[in-house]
């Protein structure tokens, strides 16, 4: 993936969505009221209101009824190597190697997408960065491991589901076969969801994901960055995002900023929108074009539990 793409294809520079919403009913409103797109009557009589801006101002509010969040705080476990051993797994050499300089901790950043009725998101941007604002690169955390990773797509693409494990070379892995969801017996393997709270970060636990095109930075950095899009994959258990990240023993304290973008297919804004585009000014404009992106950020702060 080029580097360029790495990033927000919005950016919401000095401003929110609330605001360009407000900007936009705002213009609406003074259009309705002046009656440029108004249809005035050949005898004088009261203009009728105009359908499209009527129907563009009704999608306005309810633009500020959907959600695209984060949790309050991410899952977090130390990988350590008992959870190898319980499972029967050998003890990857790379990590028994990188253990003597840093820990691993398994991170799942849990999201929820309560996008309008029938509307839903198509693309979803994530990015998550350790330690941001710290210069010495010793000193920042990176992703050894992330998850949804592009290398498993083939597989995904024959099988519902896949049993994932920390393999020899101490990155994830699928098991052979892998388990389609429909056959798998109830205690073959965890969901990635309740890894961490089992203690099962090692494998093996099942992960599936619906079919959508996926670009993600690579791993190996403190900055990870995910771009998934296809309406499917929204429309019902929202995106999983785990990594497995490697903390230099020395580092004392670990912050996460996180951020994301959700989107919809502007197919769907400009039946109501267009008529109106040339009033509303350019950025305004782009953002709708853009999908309407609807932005969440948090900051966390994970030191207290690098020493649980």
């Amino acid at each position: 993936m080029d580097k360029s793409a790495l990033d927000f294809e919005f950016n919401f520079a000095e401003t929110n969505r609330t605001n360009l919403l407000d900007e936009a009913q705002k213009t609406l409103e003074a259009i309705a009221s002046d009656s440029v797109l108004g249809n005035r009557a050949p005898d004088g009589a009261d203009l009728k209101p105009d359908p499209a801006v009527e129907a563009a101002s009704r999608l306005l509010n309810q633009l500020n009824e959907e959600t695209a969040e984060f949790s309050a705080y991410p899952d977090v476990l130390e990988l350590k190597e008992s959870h190898f051993v319980k499972h029967g797994l050998a003890v990857p050499v790379r990590f028994k190697d990188k253990s003597k300089t840093s820990r691993f901790f398994w991170l799942r950043f849990p999201i929820t997408l309560a996008p309008l009725e029938d509307r839903p998101f198509h693309k979803l941007e994530c990015a998550v960065e350790f330690n941001p604002g710290v210069t010495d690169g010793h000193l920042r955390p990176r992703a050894e491991m992330i998850l949804p990773d592009r290398k498993f797509n083939t597989l995904l693409e024959a099988h519902q589901s896949l049993e994932l494990r920390i393999g020899e070379n101490f990155e994830f892995e699928a098991a052979v076969p892998p388990i389609d969801a429909g056959l798998a017996r109830a205690d073959a393997s965890v969901d990635a969801k309740a890894a961490a709270q089992l203690g099962l970060v090692a494998g093996p636990f099942k992960y599936s994901v619906k079919k959508a095109t996926l670009e993600h930075s690579s791993p190996g950095a403190a900055k990870v960055f995910w771009r998934m899009s296809e309406e499917r994959f929204f429309q019902q258990d929202d995106p999983l995002f785990v990594v497995v990240m490697e903390v230099p023993k020395e580092v004392k304290e670990v912050k996460i900023a996180a951020a994301m973008q959700a989107y919809h297919s502007f197919n769907f804004w400009a039946a109501n929108l267009s008529a109106v585009a040339e009033y509303i000014g350019e950025r305004v404009a782009t953002f709708f074009r853009k999908g309407a992106p609807l932005r969440d950020t948090k900051i966390w702060d994970i030191t207290p539990r690098l020493s649980e």
